[in-house]
């Protein structure tokens, strides 16, 4: 003999696993929320290391001598093993 299944648990049962899916996708929701605050942030902080190393050049004329002098003589990048620089 069978033993019929009660509606009732049956309904509570697939109630519980849309649970479960609704609070996995607020989840991924909340992550992206994250993402795009953090996304924000570091967009404001290169925003201010910009500015804050332009201020920088500019109050010590100096450094912009120094970096054009530095990348004259060592060049612009680095060079891999067995490249000859490019003048």
């Amino acid at each position: 003999m069978s033993e019929s299944i009660d509606p009732y648990e049956l309904q509570a049962r697939r109630l519980r696993i849309l649970a479960a899916l609704h609070r996995q996708r607020a989840a991924e929701l909340d992550m992206a929320a994250t993402a795009v605050l953090t996304t924000r942030s570091m967009n404001q902080f290169v925003d201010l290391l910009t500015e804050a190393e332009a201020k920088d050049v500019a109050e010590h004329p100096d450094l912009a001598e120094l970096n054009a002098q530095l990348d004259g003589f060592y060049g612009a990048g680095p060079v891999r093993p067995g490249e000859e620089p490019t003048p």
